[in-house]
């Protein structure tokens, strides 16, 4: 699911996210986002968000990491990308930054009802 925000914020995503309560999160190809755990202890459930800093306005990429990788060297994993939990994580997200979502998009792209 995709957030996209109507204002740009006025600092770097790494410093509005850790706000958020999210860490930075580097995979092993090497690319960047951010992870908060969903509940409990250990390292899944997850958030894990995908900021594109460089599209106006900012877009945020959610989705929820229920495990890690099955296999070496796979990127297949068992994720969730809709659904009530993401639609009020991107809520919290955007109340901690004190920054409003304008739209809601699924991962195609569709905007969804809020």
């Amino acid at each position: 699911m995709k957030a996209i925000f109507k204002q740009q914020p006025t600092h770097r995503a790494t410093v509005f996210m850790r706000v958020a309560g999210y860490a930075p999160y580097t995979n092993r190809e090497g690319d960047e986002s951010f992870v908060r755990r969903a509940s409990g202890g250990g390292e899944f459930p997850r958030f894990h968000v995908y900021v594109e800093e460089g599209k106006q306005p900012m877009t945020l990429s959610i989705h929820i990491d229920q495990k890690g990788h099955t296999y070496e060297g796979s990127k297949a994993h068992s994720g969730e990308y809709l659904g009530q939990a993401i639609a009020d994580e991107l809520a919290r997200i955007s109340a901690a930054i004190e920054l409003p979502m304008a739209i809601l998009v699924d991962k195609k792209g569709n905007p969804l009802e809020r």
